[in-house]
């Protein structure tokens, strides 16, 4: 026999007073007087023995009603069968994911979870051994806790970055104890983070019970993502940052104010609506300030999630643009429009003469018309793509057809076939590349522009797994000039040679072309990084004097970051070391060198979530004997007797009493004395 008020047994101390009411009877007795005394001692005796039989058996009464009231409310019971009843090893998991700070009836959500985790706690057996889980997985929840120290856990739980699928759960309790054990999983049980066919199917050998938590609403605004639409390589330039924002609630949102900050200056806002679930795409605009290192905020306002309502960027400025040209013959139109920038650090060397270490300090190589490409050279070029460089391809009227084409083929291009000796004019421009960005006022030209003309190209290869963008065409529909990219880096590949097969250099277009594509050269690295993702943070600009140790810092926060070198690239690496968003200074030696900035995920943005009777509804399906789920409508104690599958007494016990009272009140009545 179990208990679930056993503290109530104490009460069974108050059968001492019938006790002392039938051993002490103070009752004061009445002298009578009889005339005749012959019968006397006959009737004497004859009446105590009645009078002593009625009064223990309503002593008796008295003590079964009171020791049958005491049972009733200490709540006997016992278990029907061993298979389904809780554990000694017990874990008892709370979600503490940024999800539970939406609202439910109770409150929020992570403080109703902390409340059922104390109660469970408490109705649960003093001498099981507790283990508290959260999504941290810090190292304390690994060692086993009594009560008291299960309770000091739960209540210091706090709402955490860290993302974790309840199979990482099922994994963490095995790893900690793979003994027969019972966990309760207290969550929200958002669809983002819940797989219920692979962690409700993967272990039956152990108890698991559900405990579900429900919103009161769907209703969250998220800003999803950020990027910017153009290069920034100059200050004082007009760029555009696009962001995406999405409605995940199940109504439609008016009047959702979108505000730009960059460098703690407000440079703009939008006023946007969304239909439910819509996620739409703004375009912010502002000028660049005059800084290299630029730190930048997009916000909104949406409660109670708040995780999500602001992105972090950074982005630096480089108003020097690296060009080196390698020529076989020197085109010295090049030369002209390159040589004299002020923005523009311009270098040349002649084919037979490269310094291969110095190509990757470029941002644009110019190939102008060589011969052949060696094998040195094109992998020097491919590492110099790879990493995020930009060239530009001019061949030449008396190339190595197969040389160029193995280099080529190693771009995934276009390759060249036959030559065409005819002449034939530019009429096709794709406006709607980059490198046109802010040039022409419309997306269509003028139908009596004055376009330059070919008399010498060459025809590329059709080939349908090369992805590519046209940007100059011919009047027969032949290719110009064609954009492709491999990895981070751009290529830009003509099909005729500019010092003869074309008038290219001496039209407007050619200045225009050139130098955008020059501008468009200029990278802007990662403006964001993710919190507890994996990530390579790209080094730029280190003093290869002073030790490659780097340290992100924020105001509260000091992390030395792993240096690695791999493929010829230096990065940092963090190992999940950010816990909070914003923007970290990047330093070596207290020298700064970045800004970097950091968001935290939006896997958990849609709050949709598996529902109480669904989780019930696939544990009957799949027939999952040791999965159980608390119904929401009875109390943590109600849930608790069904998990123990036990058959409860109070209702007897409660009968019993009444009847003891009645038959005390049928001895005093009926038995006179």
């Amino acid at each position: 026999m179990r208990y679930q008020n056993p503290q109530f047994l104490y009460f069974l101390f108050s059968i001492a007073i019938p006790i002392f009411i039938h051993l002490f009877n103070l009752r004061k007795h009445k002298v009578v007087y009889f005339t005749n005394v012959k019968f006397l001692k006959e009737i004497k005796s004859e009446k105590k023995k009645r009078n002593k039989l009625k009064e223990i058996l309503i002593l008796l009464s008295r003590i079964l009603a009171i020791s049958s009231i005491v049972f009733a409310f200490s709540n006997p019971y016992l278990p029907l069968s061993k298979k389904n009843t809780i554990s000694k090893n017990t874990f008892i998991y709370i979600d503490n994911s940024f999800s539970m700070d939406d609202i439910s009836e109770q409150g929020r959500l992570l403080d109703v979870a902390k409340e059922k985790g104390l109660k469970i706690l408490d109705k649960s057996e003093k001498s099981n051994n507790f283990w508290v889980l959260t999504n941290d997985f810090n190292s304390s929840e690994n060692f086993q806790k009594n009560k008291t120290e299960a309770r000091k856990t739960i209540l210091s739980i706090q709402t955490s970055s860290q993302i974790k699928t309840k199979e990482d759960i099922l994994e963490k309790k095995k790893s900690i104890n793979n003994q027969p054990s019972s966990l309760f999983l207290i969550s929200d049980f958002q669809k983002s983070s819940t797989n219920i066919n692979q962690f409700l199917l993967k272990d039956s050998s152990n108890r698991t019970i559900l405990v579900p938590l429900e919103k009161e609403l769907h209703n969250n605004i998220s800003l999803d993502s950020c990027y910017l639409k153009t290069s920034i390589n100059k200050t004082g330039n007009r760029s555009v940052i696009s962001a995406l924002v999405t409605n995940n609630s199940i109504v439609k949102k008016e009047d959702i104010i979108v505000t730009l900050n960059i460098n703690n200056s407000n440079k703009t806002q939008q006023n946007i609506s969304l239909l439910s679930g819509e996620t739409k795409k703004i375009n912010l605009n502002f000028v660049s300030d005059e800084r290299r290192i630029n730190n930048g905020v997009i916000s909104i306002e949406d409660h109670p999630i708040t995780y999500d309502n602001k992105l972090y960027f950074s982005f630096n400025i480089e108003n020097n643009i690296k060009i080196f040209q390698i020529f076989e013959d020197e085109n010295t139109n090049i030369n002209k429009l390159f040589g004299k920038e002020e923005n523009i650090e311009y270098t040349k060397q002649n084919t037979h003469q490269i310094d291969y270490d110095k190509l990757r300090d470029n941002n644009l190589i110019i190939l102008n018309e060589l011969f052949e490409f060696s094998s040195g050279l094109t992998t020097a070029l491919n590492q110099f793509i790879e990493q995020g460089g930009s060239i530009c391809i001019i061949p030449s009227k008396n190339m190595n057809t197969d040389s160029y084409n193995l280099f080529l083929q190693s771009l995934n291009t276009n390759l060249f076939t036959t030559n065409s000796e005819i002449y034939t004019k530019i009429s096709d421009l794709n406006l709607k590349h980059p490198i046109f960005n802010n040039v022409f006022s419309s997306k269509k030209l003028r139908e009596d522009i004055n376009l330059s003309s070919v008399n010498y190209y060459y025809n590329l290869s059709k080939k349908s797994s090369v992805i590519k963008e046209n940007i100059f065409k011919l009047e027969n529909g032949d290719e110009f000039l064609n954009y492709y990219t491999k990895g981070k880096g751009e290529i830009y590949l003509f099909t005729a040679p500019l010092s003869s097969g074309s008038n290219f250099t001496k039209h407007a277009l050619f200045v225009t072309t050139f130098y955008n594509m020059a501008l468009h050269s200029i990278k802007t690295d990662e403006i964001y990084y993710n919190i507890n993702k994996k990530s390579e943070i790209k080094l730029i600009k280190t003093n290869p004097e002073k030790e490659n140790i780097y340290h992100i810092k924020s105001e509260n926060q000091d992390i030395i970051a792993d240096y690695i070198h791999q493929a010829n690239t230096p990065y940092l690496s963090t190992h999940n070391q950010i816990k909070k968003d914003g923007h970290y200074q990047l330093t070596q030696e207290n020298k700064l060198l970045n800004s970097i900035s950091f968001n935290y995920s939006r896997e958990e943005s849609n709050t949709e979530q598996y529902k109480a009777a669904e989780l019930e509804s696939f544990i009957k399906v799949n027939n999952l004997e040791n999965t159980s789920i608390f119904s929401s409508d009875k109390s943590i104690t109600e849930n608790m007797k069904k998990l123990d599958n036990t058959k409860e007494y109070w209702k007897l016990f409660i009968l019993l009493a009444l009847l003891f009272i009645t038959l005390e009140i049928l001895l005093i009545k009926t038995i006179k004395t």
